[in-house]
This record gives C-alpha cells, sequence and structure tokens, in this order.
C-alpha cells in the first residue's frame, strides 16, 4: 500500500521530530515511527468509511424524505445515481474494510446528523457532483470519476474536513494530504472485479511477506539516519564553503542526511533513485530553494563517496 516514498516521508518526519525534541531514546522514536505508519495507514482507512457513511446518509435522506407528511414530486421519486454510485457500494459490502473499521474502532454514529449531514449538503453543491446527477453516463468509469473529482478538487481544501480529522487524532493534522492521496490511489485503482471478499492492501506492500523488507527499510534507515548524523553533518560542512552550516534549514540536513544513509548503507538502491526521491521529497517538504540545494550537494557528495571507495552498490547500474 505505502510506496517506499511515502515510507521515506514517514521517517523524514521522525527524525525531524527527534532532533526538534532533542531526544536521546531511539527505540522509544522508533516505536512512534511505526506508530506514526500505523496511524497513516488508521487515516486511510478511516477516509474510506467516510465516503460509505456519505452514502448511507444520503440514503437515509431519501427514505426518510419519502415518509414526509407532504412529500414533493422529488421526494417520491429520487435521483438515485449518487446512493448506486458502485464505487461506494462495493466498499459498503467489502468486509475486510468492516474489519479494518472495527480493528480501528472507527464509527461515526456520533457524527451523522452534524458532520455528515454538513459535508453532504457541501457536496451536492459541487459542479462536478451536479454534472454527474444529471449526466446519462451509467457506468462504473463515471462513477469513480465522481470520486476522484471531489478529492482532487475539494477534499484537500477543506477545511471542516481537515479540523475534524486533526480533532480525531492530532497525528492526521500532518498526516491529511499523504491519507487523501493513499485514499484517491486505491479508488483510481479499484476494478469491478472487486468484492465483498476483496482485500484492503497492506500498510506494507511486504507485510505478508517472511521478510517484511518494507518495514525492515523504514527501521533501518531511520536507525542509521540517526546513527550517522555527526559523520554526515562533516560531509555537508565540506562541501558547502559558500553554506553557513548552520543556516542550513534543519529539514535539508535531514533530507540529506537520509539520502546519505541510502547512498552508504543500502547497496541496492541506485544512486539516481535515492537522488530523484530525495528531490521531490525536498519540494514539498521544505523551502522552495531546497530542490536545488539538495540536488547539488547530492551530485558532489555522491560523486566524493564513489571517489573515495564508499558508495558501496552491488548490481549493476546502482552507482
Amino acid at each position: 500500500m505505502l510506496n517506499r516514498r511515502f515510507l521515506r516521508v514517514k521517517v523524514l518526519q521522525q527524525v525531524y521530530a527527534y532532533h526538534q525534541a532533542e531526544e536521546t531514546d531511539i527505540r522509544a522514536a522508533e516505536r512512534r515511527l511505526l506508530d506514526s505508519v500505523d496511524n497513516l495507514y488508521g487515516l486511510f482507512i478511516r477516509q474510506l468509511t467516510f465516503w460509505v457513511e456519505v452514502k448511507c446518509f444520503a440514503e437515509r435522506r431519501i427514505e426518510e424524505n419519502m415518509h414526509k407528511n407532504f412529500p414533493t414530486d422529488e421526494d417520491l421519486n429520487p435521483n438515485l445515481k449518487f446512493v448506486n454510485n458502485r464505487i461506494l457500494n462495493l466498499l459498503d459490502e467489502n468486509n475486510d474494510l468492516k474489519r479494518l473499521a472495527d480493528q480501528y474502532k472507527i464509527s461515526w454514529d456520533d457524527d451523522r446528523e452534524d458532520f455528515i449531514r454538513g459535508f453532504y449538503n457541501r457536496l451536492r453543491e459541487y459542479p462536478e457532483y451536479k454534472t454527474y446527477m444529471n449526466s446519462d453516463k451509467d457506468s462504473f468509469a463515471a462513477d469513480k470519476k465522481l470520486i476522484l473529482d471531489i478529492i482532487d478538487n475539494h477534499i484537500a481544501e477543506d477545511d471542516l474536513l481537515f479540523d475534524y480529522y486533526s480533532d480525531k487524532n492530532l497525528g492526521y493534522n500532518s498526516d491529511y494530504q499523504l491519507g487523501l492521496f493513499l485514499l484517491w490511489k486505491f479508488i483510481n485503482e479499484m476494478e469491478e472485479g472487486f468484492g465483498p471478499d476483496t482485500k484492503i492492501p497492506s500498510a506494507y506492500k511486504t507485510e505478508n511477506d517472511e521478510n517484511n523488507d518494507d518495514k525492515r527499510f523504514i527501521v533501518k534507515l531511520f536507525r542509521d539516519t540517526l546513527k550517522h548524523a555527526d559523520e554526515y553533518q562533516q560531509l555537508i560542512k565540506g562541501n558547502t564553503s559558500n553554506w553557513d552550516y548552520d543556516r542550513i534549514a534543519l529539514m535539508d540536513k535531514i533530507i540529506i542526511f537520509m539520502a546519505l544513509t541510502e547512498f552508504c548503507q543500502f547497496s541496492d538502491i541506485p544512486v539516481k533513485v535515492t537522488i530523484n526521491e530525495y528531490i521531490e521529497i525536498s519540494k514539498y517538504y521544505s523551502t522552495p530553494d531546497s530542490r536545488r540545494f539538495v540536488n547539488g550537494i547530492l551530485d558532489k557528495l555522491s560523486a566524493q563517496l564513489k571517489a573515495e571507495g564508499k558508495l558501496l552498490k552491488t548490481g549493476r547500474g546502482l552507482a
């Protein structure tokens, strides 16, 4: 479920928190790292169940309107397109999602009449929703497109949703956008064969393997980044003669520390992959100028380490 970039981001967040708090207990910080991955996955599951609950609320509303004392023609002949959305009904019927909702103790019982109603009313005003409800297109692809368009164009900027999730769990604050991307990616990849017994992907792609390589990856990356921080600091200082080291943003330093860890401690990760990953991460998690700085310093450091024989990569094309 979580690709390596997501895992790198989780390590980045925890290394940053470790340095900010000036901690010394690496084992405790390691546990928080693993908890933070689980927390992100729990947020993803909560966001899936949110859409199911919105659909269920719409069904209840239709039922209530049909039993008014004086129902209108619209009440008696409602547009059922949203409540018949194939994506939402497949999620509603999925047994693994129900299991995971129980595991993460997710319940919307206390939120139906205010929070869910408020979102549903906003949803009905979105142009994508109106177009969908009035369209003659009735297909799995059209149903999927509605959900993806709403996530893309509205959910990420919905302050009420963000505040709601932050109130539920402070950890969701920093993971909100990551969780939305996981949600978007999952729905985008859903196929019509998705059924009641389809398994929801685990947090780690390798979770069911004999050796959970993804989990081992983040623990080693986290531990070795902290272990070699002083050594990496000297490397950076030796290659930033035009920069005052103390004025380099802490986030940039940590990004470079992590890349150096991959250079020196992970023989199976190509140098170019590492550099590209951390350039991309720097665009979202550091300053506007970080991308160029990170790119330049990692190019210099990789060349130096290779010349010194410290860039030990195994396999063709990894150096």
